[in-house]
């Protein structure tokens, strides 16, 4: 475990590194040199919480979750990994294995295009099977993103032929990697959410209008509080998930209510914004866009609390996160 001190220092060299180098490849390079791969090895959950909260603070276009999810199954580190994560909205595997071939819906990062092979985690007869591919056959063209510079791209119906694929062996699990991925991008959605939030706050305080701040108007206050109140939830139950007790149910939550506090922050924060808020003048734009796209990996506001509720009936019982 990391202490208090040595983590909130870690978290500013990682937002300094992503503000100078915030393209996906430059950032990549830049945190690795920084030490990321190790901070990951040494302290894996602590490490992608303050790597991913600093992705949310400054709205950097790395592709950490490649190494997140590598890390869970046990692949080594590095500036060339690429893992096809599930399409938007699910958590199954990318792959699935059809008449001798691998057929391929899901997310790339833009790693796709600077790697020679990315690894695809395959479904077949009831088990997760993870084999390389050549990159070069999940470099789809660009089609039109939500985010100017978008870190993910979709990769739908391509086939692969399974002689072109090689089999590999991992030593995590795909339930691992799900875990760790969900509770990453929880801190990374609060994150953002909190930038949005100021950015609402900031301007209630400049824009006057009938003579006064419209911060003095009751229903943005409540507006920004109603988000405010969001995001600390959302952060209370994603900071279980940043030590070693965090189990599948717990990131799950935490993934959930993030995205669901990223919404809200986004809308309300869009009210309080009024006619800029709509227009690309002001950054809030940029925020937005990606905690939509971010929300929807490895399962959604919208398709997550199915997933929890059918885990605590199969469970029985909700189990307390803190003991009172």
């Amino acid at each position: 475990m990391i202490d208090a001190d040595d983590l909130a220092l870690l978290a500013t060299s990682l937002e300094a590194a992503m503000v100078q180098q915030p393209g996906a490849a430059a950032a990549d390079a830049a945190l690795y040199e920084l030490g990321w791969g190790d901070l990951l090895d040494a302290a894996g959950r602590q490490g992608a919480a303050a790597g991913f909260a600093a992705l949310g603070t400054t709205g950097a276009g790395s592709c950490l979750l490649d190494d997140v999810v590598a890390h869970s199954l046990g692949l080594p580190l590095g500036t060339d990994v690429c893992v096809v994560i599930p399409a938007p909205h699910r958590r199954d595997p990318a792959g699935t294995l059809v008449a001798e071939s691998i057929v391929v819906d899901g997310l790339v990062s833009a790693r796709v295009t600077t790697t020679s092979r990315a690894v695809v985690p395959v479904a077949s007869g009831g088990e997760i099977q993870f084999f390389e591919v050549d990159a070069a056959l999940l470099r789809l063209p660009s089609s039109p993103a939500l985010e100017p510079d978008p870190v993910y791209r979709r990769v739908a119906g391509v086939r692969i032929a399974a002689a072109d694929a090689l089999a590999i062996v991992v030593t995590g699990s795909w339930d691992d990697a799900v875990r760790d991925g969900r509770a990453a991008l929880a801190h990374q959605l609060i994150a953002a959410s909190r930038v949005m939030l100021a950015q609402g706050r900031q301007h209630a305080v400049d824009r006057v209008q009938f003579g006064r701040p419209v911060a003095a108007f009751q229903s943005l206050r409540h507006k920004l509080a109603e988000a405010l109140v969001a995001i600390e939830g959302a952060a209370g139950v994603a900071a279980v998930c940043s030590d070693d007790e965090c189990d599948p149910l717990t990131a799950m939550t935490a993934k959930s209510l993030a995205g669901k506090a990223a919404r809200l922050t986004s809308a309300n924060a869009q009210q309080v914004l009024a006619g800029i808020g709509f227009t690309t003048d002001h950054p809030f734009h940029l925020s937005l866009k990606r905690t939509m796209v971010v929300d929807t990996l490895f399962g959604s506001a919208r398709t997550l609390p199915t997933e929890i509720g059918n885990e605590l009936l199969a469970r029985g019982g909700a189990p307390r996160l803190v003991e009172l």
